[in-house]
């Protein structure tokens, strides 16, 4: 892999009434460098780092570094085989709802058809090649169609239900059939290209409901169809989706149930993962076992079809642009002046104009609680408190974690000393996705616009935009870190230094673990820069500031206004993977090395990596004459590091060991629209 031959590694050095620095180009120059630039520093192959951004969306330099990685034992990997576009107009609030409705009841009444492949949708160009190279132009040209066509017409979108014993579906009024039609008309044009070809779908637009069904099957549909009135409260997006074009024919299945291969022809199960199977695997298997492919790896074996579910082929999918279509809330074609009641109870509270705040979220994770409650209430699964990232663990396993925290006192008065490191809680911008333009007014005032964002936030330098690209936690991450300093307490187990990476919630997360710990507070964080994660994921599109000491003082942290980090991180100039792990050794190795005369346990708060950083670089002071470390590198199970994860070891020698308390689990929750409930029939 390449290097950037650069050290950034160094002692912070305080200095007051700096001059304004000029920027150079060449530094310009690395601060804006793409994800396809990073990558390629990163030492991955061009055509390796074009798929990866392709089939991760162009997302980030992090998730396609994780796919890369994920897939390195994918035999395919390097085979020059474009992936599948296609553009859909989707619906989205009540009329996506009762769709999903339709669907569930469909299948459940009549059996799979083809319509369940798919999300609802109105497709406006159907499947095309296009080079890897050209995905993220593919989904930049979605935003200039809608800025070329303009908004959609007034009136709410009307649909007319069409029956026959092959097809049934809504098809679309003829003033939205044209808008529709204008802007795939209008993308075709905009990629259409020597080595894109794609055509317009202009004819009949229409949500298909179901095909490919049985015949018996049909006044079963018929009568769901006949009931079905569309709502009319419903807003637009464009879609721009792609996939693997190897698995076009393919269903695809869902891990329900984890399992470790017992042969080498067989292959890993992970939750969660989906597996690419033909139909003819299990029309010819006399065992029930089947040869699938992973979508997390591309890897390909034999697994027990007992263990994953049937679902819609897009969930393997991949989503690179989605733009909403005007605000078609109003119920009939009134103007802005004769809107009444609709209109008045979205001015009456803050919230209300944050309709869209989150949905996309929330869409995918109603999707999710209903497949766990099928696996919950029909299929009889297991309880999820049996099983942890696939792995049974038996929390009974280390002696120093039993019972009312007595074994952890006494091996603290033994004179070992515990070392945790911690990932932050749960975020806001992972939890929202774009939050700062419905939670900022016009004159960069915070205003809190869901239970779940934070009672308020500090002021900064960059005001909002800093907050853009260094997030906050979610009340519920306050919670998550809350917690696990309740269980430290419980265990008996005391922290008396406490070092936060710079990340804005990471240091929130200290503050909270603090407070559920009841610590004295003069124990104070201390803000390490050293800790962030690797900077390239975030330098393709910029690094806010950190905020200073003083400013996370005056937002209520209870940060250490006089300490003087190990590492000072420059955030607008590169740094290879070898020089964000050393950076990391550099501070824990130190931190531990200066505390060790004064003792007391010590807690690194930081990001998924920061568990893997701790280990490493302390079993190496094991060793310290040692030269022949092995390279630091990426841990496989990086991916599983959950909110709050929780690592420990102990001194003399150093090893991993069990965390005194418990890990912690909890469920997802979509964001309710109260309007649903005003729909409801009297």
């Amino acid at each position: 892999m390449q290097r950037v031959c650069r050290s950034l590694l160094g002692h912070f050095v305080k200095m007051a009434n700096l001059p304004p620095r000029k920027v150079s180009s060449s530094s310009k120059a690395k601060q804006d460098a793409s994800p396809l630039q990073i990558l390629l520093q990163m030492g991955f192959p061009r055509h390796r780092a074009l798929k990866a951004l392709a089939a991760t969306g162009n997302r980030s330099v992090q998730l396609a570094s994780d796919w890369l990685l994920t897939h390195v034992n994918d035999s395919h990997i390097d085979d020059d085989e474009p992936r599948e576009y296609i553009f859909y107009a989707s619906p989205t609030g009540p009329l996506l709802s009762q769709l999903l409705e339709f669907w569930d009841k469909s299948k459940t009444v009549a059996g799979w058809n083809g319509a369940h492949n798919f999300p609802p949708h109105i497709t406006l160009v159907s499947f095309f090649k296009a080079p890897d190279e050209t995905s993220l132009q593919l989904g930049k040209a979605v935003k200039h169609v809608v800025e070329n066509v303009g908004e959609p017409p007034n009136c709410p979108l009307k649909l007319e239900p069409y029956v026959s014993h092959n097809f049934m579906g809504l098809f679309v009024s003829e003033e939205h059939a044209d808008y529709l039609k204008r802007i795939a008309v209008q993308y075709v044009k905009q990629v259409s290209s020597v080595s894109i070809n794609l055509e317009a779908h202009v004819k009949s637009l229409h949500i298909t409901l179901a095909y490919h069904f049985e015949e018996a099957a049909y006044d079963t549909l018929k009568g769901l169809v006949d009931h079905m009135q569309p709502s009319d409260h419903s807003s637009w997006e464009l879609r721009l989706y792609s996939r693997d074009p190897r698995f076009a024919n393919h269903q695809v299945y869902k891990v329900t149930q984890g399992y470790t291969p017992k042969a080498s022809d067989e292959l890993e199960l992970v939750l969660g993962d989906y597996i690419y199977i033909e139909e003819k695997e299990f029309d010819s298997s006399p065992d029930g076992w089947v040869h699938g492919t992973s979508w997390l790896t591309g890897v390909g074996g034999y697994l027990p079809a007992v263990f994953t579910r049937r679902t819609a082929e897009s969930d393997a999918w991949t989503l690179h642009r989605a733009i909403l279509l005007g605000n078609n809330n109003s119920s009939d074609c009134k103007s802005e002046s004769d809107s009444n009641t609709d209109g008045e109870m979205a001015s009456s509270f803050p919230h209300e104009d944050a309709m869209a705040l989150g949905h996309d979220m929330s869409e995918e994770t109603y999707k999710e609680w209903d497949k766990y409650w099928n696996a919950v209430r029909t299929d009889k699964t297991e309880s999820i408190m049996n099983v942890t990232h696939g792995t049974p663990i038996d929390w009974r396993c280390n002696n120093t974690a039993q019972g009312n925290g007595q074994a952890a006192k006494s091996s603290e008065e033994k004179g070992r000393r515990w070392v945790f490191a911690m990932r932050h809680g749960e975020r806001v911008d992972l939890t929202y996705g774009q939050w700062v333009p419905f939670c900022f007014d016009e004159n960069g005032t915070y205003v809190r616009k869901d239970l779940n964002l934070p009672l308020k936030l500090g002021e900064r330098a960059g005001g909002k935009d800093s907050y853009a690209k260094d997030t906050p936690l979610t009340r519920v991450g306050q919670l998550q870190a809350q917690l696990v300093g309740e269980g430290l307490r419980l265990a008996g187990v005391k922290v008396h230094h406490v070092y936060a990476s710079a990340a804005y919630r990471c240091v929130e997360t200290a503050h909270a673990l603090l407070q559920g710990l009841q610590a004295d507070p003069s124990i104070k964080i201390k803000v390490e820069p050293g800790l962030f994660e690797y900077k390239m994921w975030h330098l393709a599109k910029g690094m806010a500031p950190f905020m200073t000491p003083i400013e996370l003082y005056k937002a209520g942290l209870n940060v250490d206004l006089e300490y003087r980090p190990y590492s000072d991180l420059d955030i607008n100039t590169p740094e290879s993977l070898e020089e964000y792990y050393k950076r990391g050794e550099l501070v824990v190795q130190s931190a531990v090395n200066e505390t060790e005369k004064e003792g007391g346990n010590i807690i690194f708060i930081g990001h998924a990596a920061t568990l893997d950083i701790m280990a490493i670089a302390l079993k190496r002071l094991n060793e310290p004459q040692r030269k022949d470390y092995p390279p630091y590198k990426i841990h496989p199970n990086l991916l599983r590091v959950p909110y709050c994860a929780l690592a420990a070891m102990k001194d003399k020698p150093w090893q991993v060991v069990c965390p005194p308390c418990p890990p912690s689990i909890n469920s997802s929750s979509g964001r309710y629209d109260w309007r649903w409930l005003a729909k409801t029939e009297d």
